[in-house]
């Protein structure tokens, strides 16, 4: 009888939390959605004469363009020996093209207020852009240049190795990167995201310019690419753009390979990186529905009651710390984590399995869940009030997704979340926590931690 009315309690209190944000975000987003940025016509899509694929979203009123180029594979392109080549092809490319000096590009960047980057994860790799609609023209240029025509001139690449090599030997000094890549290598064990798209620090070492412009080559397949875009620009110049800069890349032969699930998924894990340090670092990942999963809406919302709990129970109730979280991520092979730091490694980490526990046992009222979800849909829609995010996340659903188009459909799936659901995928997949731990090792209750 006590838990029931513990359970009622808590959500009664997530509801009061909701509620009350959610009035008050919904007011401010009202006022704001009369000025905000709308699709035009919404996204479209058109595959070049050579295979490129193009998602284009017209945005009308907002000057800014947001353009990015991607290639998949990720970790999956390479074998160990080579773990960090994308990040640092992607990289070296900005520094030197065959018609611009990296002189040149970083002047005209910073004279149009034009940003180029780029990333490399566990399951693909981006070239991004982000410029103003009356330096377009000039920012393609640049941009399709980067894309196509890197030289990667030795000392420039040795410059970034450097840098790279740095920073993995800093990850070691920082407890919350040595908890995250701990937590990590334990669940991704003989999993190709046991390659890490940064490299280490041997893999780093060895990689040469020739390297990298072969590895560059083997990317330029309009079969291995995929350009998303969001402005307001039409879809028709994009597909100029594309066809004019791109036109000319073979399309290749590449087919993305099946990721297996996590082997080492079915069993709680500890590893104790013995420091002896006033605050411990705790980092618990397990594995989660993918992006394409018909569980994957209801976890959202899963995780979001979470990190609500987690924020009452352990900081607001009992003050044991200011950092417990709870987070979901977005891959192929698809995992999450719940981390703390504390100066009670044991208090606060019992609290958070309880909470855990709780939405396993417990079943929300619908009339306690409606609010949830409402404050998590305005959270939601904040996120995506850029072009660069709206790139972001149709790319993420083309990709790893089942395709972009089920992107326009997930407010849908969120709002058909049921108490029920919520309560089936915490018991699902919130347990066999791969725990990494940077603290006292005499501190830490072994038992607890493989106790979920």
């Amino acid at each position: 009888m006590k838990a029931v009315k513990t359970a009622v309690f808590h959500f009664a209190l997530l509801a009061v939390f909701f509620i009350t944000a959610n009035n008050q975000a919904t007011a401010k987003q009202a006022a704001a959605q009369a000025t905000a940025p709308r699709p035009a016509t919404g996204p479209s899509e058109f595959i070049t004469p050579n295979g490129l694929k193009i998602i284009h979203n017209r945005v009308e009123g907002n000057e800014v363009i947001a353009v990015r180029v991607y290639f998949r594979g990720g970790v999956r392109n390479f074998d160990a020996k080579d773990a960090g080549i994308e990040t640092l092809t992607l990289e070296a490319a900005q520094s030197g093209t065959k018609r611009f000096s990296k002189g040149e590009i970083n002047r005209e960047l910073a004279r149009m207020g034009t940003v180029i980057d780029s990333s490399a994860g566990y399951d693909f790799s981006v070239v991004a852009m982000r410029c103003v609609k009356q330096h377009f023209e000039r920012s393609w240029e640049l941009f399709s240049e980067i894309v196509l025509h890197p030289l990667f001139e030795a000392q420039e690449v040795a410059l970034l190795k450097d840098q790279l090599v740095n920073a993995l030997r800093q990850e070691n000094d920082v407890a919350e990167s040595v908890v995250a890549l701990e937590s990590n290598r334990m669940l991704f064990r003989s999993h190709p995201y046991a390659n890490s798209p940064t490299g280490t620090l041997e893999s780093v070492a060895h990689l040469t310019p020739e390297d990298l412009k072969k590895y560059h080559a083997s990317l330029l397949e309009t079969s291995r690419m995929l350009v998303v875009s969001a402005g307001n620009i039409s879809a028709e110049e994009i597909r100029r753009k594309a066809e004019t800069s791109f036109g000319s890349i073979q399309k290749g032969t590449y087919k993305e390979s099946q990721l297996p699930s996590f082997s080492a998924a079915g069993k709680p894990e500890l590893k104790v990186t013995d420091r002896s340090v006033a605050t411990t670092y705790i980092r618990g990942t397990f594995a989660a529905p993918p992006l394409e999963s018909p569980d994957y809406a209801a976890m959202t919302i899963a995780i979001n009651i979470l990190q609500q709990l987690f924020f009452q129970e352990v900081r607001v109730k009992r003050n044991l710390s200011y950092g417990a979280d709870a987070t979901l991520l977005a891959q192929g092979a698809n995992s999450g984590f719940i981390s703390v730091t504390t100066a009670k490694p044991n208090e606060a980490l019992r609290v958070m399995l309880d909470q855990i526990e709780f939405l396993q046992r417990q079943t929300i009222l619908a009339e306690g869940l409606k609010p949830i979800v409402g404050g998590f849909l305005t959270t939601y829609y904040m996120k995506l009030e850029t072009n660069d995010a709206q790139v972001g996340r149709l790319a993420e659903y083309e990709l790893l997704g089942g395709g972009w188009k089920r992107a326009l459909g997930w407010i849908d799936q969120v709002n058909k979340v049921t108490p029920d659901d919520v309560q089936r995928v915490s018991k699902t997949y919130l347990r066999n926590f791969h725990f990494a731990v940077v603290g006292t090792s005499s501190q830490i209750d072994k038992d607890l931690f493989v106790s979920k």
